[in-house]
């Protein structure tokens, strides 16, 4: 069995079960004359001549499954034979093996998942229930897996013309912050929590600190945390967690405006404040911060028509793209040369709600065209210093091979009026090999004679 510190999701759960369809087997066939007593010794007898988990216990990083693996010394898994199985990789255990494997399915799973809901979000042909249900599976792989491509989707739905589509991904992007992969951080949460609410802010503060120790990475900790600076009076250490959680978790637009909001209250901060309710907008353009916003323009009013401009060159026009995704709104900020992961995720969001609405308007082929050109040239890194080079290549990359599929999706359309079977094969043609699109193409054709009938 697996050990405790392993959290196990629905999928896992399900590839475990499998391990006990035999046991049940046995049961049956032992329960048709004998005693309880020999059916549970047939259970147990079964239960010794099954394999062991093939994996160890470990944590996965946000990014990488096997990151901070670690395995138990000298231990093997035997398969169904007794037969140790022998490594492939010098130096590499069974286990260490067997744990790999694992990983990559489940990555290969979360990728398969991911893409399909994002299909289904995508699809003028789909339901409202069946897109709701999209958005709960990107959920689960965002919580579950920390998955930021789901994450990234979800947040490319809050400008999704239905409210009902666009408020469930809020709710699942809060729940997707406010929690941990693991279910043991999630418990200390959830008591730090319980007595942060009764007032006992040094209780609750031992455990954000013990969190903080165990998971440096986790922005939500430090988000909570700094609650218990502001409750001490602490400003300057309850605005460097908030930083702190920001730079951890780019995208979240909540410690944005509570951000903000500290800033301007407190320091004075109104351009500062100003930017980040801009980037919180512009991310989730429903969150109520006009009460906000008409504070920070009485106390300083030349910010109001700077607010104007800047909304009017971020609206979408088949001119030109938006001032948030051109290199001029990026490159001078600090997260570009010091952080260019995060600010590649910050940016990744941005382009994923430009998609959105570049399929809402139904762009024609030749203006979208024009515009994934615009980005291409704009973000060549030769073109920026070798400080961003860093940062300017992967927004660039991205940009290119977005296009690339973008262009060819918009073609297969043109070709098969929409035919969605076709679409979906022209894109897996990219992603696996001839016999995966063979087989796909066998299995459309079994469906095809099956409807004829």
């Amino acid at each position: 069995m697996p050990p405790s510190s392993v959290v196990l999701g629905h999928r896992e759960q399900h590839w475990l079960r499998g391990r006990s369809q035999r046991q049940w087997h046995v049961l049956a066939m032992a329960s048709k004359g004998a005693t309880a007593i020999c059916c549970l010794v047939a259970i147990l007898r079964s239960m010794l001549l099954q394999p062991a988990l093939p994996f160890q216990a470990g944590h996965r990083a946000r990014n990488s499954c096997t990151a901070r693996h670690a395995t138990a010394g000298g231990q093997h898994f035997a398969d169904i034979g007794g037969k140790i199985p022998m490594p492939t990789l010098p130096g590499q255990t069974a286990n260490e093996e067997g744990f790999n494997d694992l990983c990559t399915r489940w990555n290969r799973e979360e990728a398969e998942a991911v893409q399909d809901s994002k299909r289904k979000l995508q699809s003028d042909k789909t339901s409202i229930d069946t897109k709701l249900l999209a958005v709960n599976e990107l959920e689960y792989w965002a919580v579950r897996r920390g998955g930021y491509d789901a994450e990234i989707i979800l947040i490319g739905t809050l400008k999704s013309p239905s409210k009902e589509l666009a408020g469930q991904a809020h709710i699942s992007l809060k729940k997707t912050w406010a929690a941990h992969f693991s279910a043991w951080v999630n418990s200390d949460i959830d008591q730090g929590r319980v007595l942060q609410r009764d007032g006992d802010t040094d209780g609750a503060m031992l455990i954000f600190e013990k969190v903080i120790r165990e998971n440096p990475l986790w922005g939500e900790a430090y988000r909570l945390r700094a609650k218990c600076w502001n409750k001490r009076g602490e400003i300057d250490k309850t605005i460097e967690d908030l930083r702190r959680a920001l730079e951890f978790c780019p995208n979240n637009y909540l410690t944005m405006i509570e951000l903000g909001i500290t800033l301007m209250d407190k320091k004075q901060a109104y351009e500062e404040s100003a930017k980040l309710f801009k980037s919180a907008l512009d991310l989730c353009p429903f969150l109520p911060v006009s009460t906000f916003l008409a504070t920070l323009h009485s106390k300083m009013p030349s910010l109001k028509a700077q607010w104007e401009a800047e909304k009017k060159a971020n609206e979408f026009s088949v001119d030109s793209p938006p001032l948030r995704l051109l290199p001029e709104s990026w490159v001078d900020r600090y997260e570009a040369t010091e952080r260019p992961n995060q600010a590649f995720l910050r940016i990744g969001a941005e382009l994923e709600q430009w998609f959105a609405e570049v399929r809402m308007n139904k762009v024609s082929k030749p203006i979208q065209r024009k515009l994934w050109s615009i980005l291409v040239i704009k973000w060549d890194p030769d073109k920026h210093s070798r400080a961003l080079r860093s940062f300017t290549t992967q927004v660039h990359n991205a940009i290119k091979s977005r296009r690339e599929r973008e262009l060819a999706k918009a073609d297969v359309e043109e070709e098969v009026l929409g035919d969605p079977d076709e679409i979906h094969l022209h894109e897996v043609e990219s992603e696996y090999d001839a016999d995966a699109v063979a087989f796909l193409r066998q299995i459309r054709r079994e469906r095809e004679r099956q409807r004829a009938r």
